[in-house]
């Protein structure tokens, strides 16, 4: 986080110089000195401005397109990882968090899930504490029920959504319909 926001401060600010370098030059050639810092904290604060709100527009969007490739009746398949990829968001989890979870979901013991992750068994705790906090719930197996159970509600609307009935399928040509005045005739 501290390298993108280093990386964003440079960008901004030297655009800024840019911008107040083409300002003073061509239409202000001569401009004191004061002119020229006013000029540029105004085009750092503009293109700062610009900047967040494309980067927010962007990470909507993002967002937006990740929960639809994500919802059901999607051709994902239904797995624990997609259950935990869609709730993450909404409880706030970290990218290590929400890949504890999966392995928790998995039935992975702590250890196991440090040794795969390359971590420490403290961190998989605490990161363990934080997954409950944020989404209410209180044991691993409270959490490994949870995505069971939105995994079998995602597959059976993905089942119903793709249902067709057969009578749309295979009409039932040249069979006569009964009606209630037509009588029954007696089979013997």
């Amino acid at each position: 986080m501290a390298r993108f926001l280093t990386t964003a401060s440079t960008l901004v600010l030297g655009i800024a110089a840019l911008k107040t370098a083409l300002v003073v030059h061509f239409a202000l050639p001569g401009a004191d000195l004061s002119t020229t810092l006013i000029l540029f904290a105004f085009f750092t604060a503009m293109t700062a401005a610009v900047g967040a709100l494309a980067w927010r527009a962007l990470r909507r969007l993002m967002d937006d397109q990740r929960r639809k490739r994500l919802a059901p009746g999607s051709a994902s398949p239904v797995a624990k990882e997609t259950v935990i990829a869609r709730y993450a968001p909404d409880w706030g989890l970290s990218q290590a968090e929400a890949d504890v979870a999966i392995f928790v979901a998995k039935g992975f013991s702590n250890n196991e899930i440090a040794e795969m992750r390359g971590c420490a068994l403290a961190t998989v705790k605490s990161q363990l504490t934080k997954i409950y906090q944020k989404s209410g719930l209180e044991t691993r197996y409270q959490l490994m029920a949870f995505v069971t159970d939105e995994v079998v509600g995602m597959a059976r609307e993905q089942e119903a959504a793709t249902r067709v009935p057969v009578r749309n399928v295979l009409p039932l040509v040249g069979r006569a319909r009964r009606t209630d005045s037509a009588p029954l005739a007696a089979t013997r």
